[in-house]
């Protein structure tokens, strides 16, 4: 794995949709995701994503608790399933990582490990960006970036 930056994550209004369950449902709840926003005629504002609800070090990959994100205009409204919540500007550690999503909790291991070195710790749950999904390339193929809001001052360079 690459050193991972820091970069500051905007606010940003997203709908969202909660689950409990594998990792690879995320799939899934992102299709009922996008048929909402069809169906509501939302124009996304941005990539959507998936946030953990769990410590980043207690990820469940068989019964995670995790929702997924999709920016959206202010003022759209939800549904029943779909949440509409403000996510508050973070700094983050990120990464872009290649591979099947089998290797994310190897990847998320690394990540943490990184910490210590950056002088920091967790502040808030991780997020996933599927720059390259499922639909459209092969598992070795697939790139990701996980970014890890974090606290504390950036140590050297």
């Amino acid at each position: 794995m690459e050193r991972p930056k820091r970069k500051t994550l905007q606010a940003q209004t997203v709908a969202c949709i909660e689950h409990v369950g594998p990792y690879g449902e995320i799939g899934q709840v992102y299709h009922r995701l996008f048929s909402w926003a069809q169906q509501a005629r939302v124009e996304p504002a941005g990539q959507a994503f998936t946030t953990f609800l769990e410590p980043p070090d207690q990820i469940d990959w068989n019964a995670g608790h995790f929702e997924v994100c999709l920016p959206v205009p202010e003022g759209t409204e939800g549904s029943s399933e779909v949440r509409i919540r403000t996510l508050p500007a973070t700094e983050a550690l990120s990464v872009v990582v290649e591979g099947p999503y089998s290797e994310m909790p190897a990847h998320y291991s690394e990540l943490l490990a990184w910490l210590s070195v950056e002088g920091t710790s967790p502040a808030g749950p991780p997020r996933e960006v599927y720059l390259v999904h499922p639909g459209s390339a092969k598992p070795e193929e697939l790139k990701t970036e996980i970014q890890l809001p974090v606290e504390g001052q950036e140590q050297g360079g």
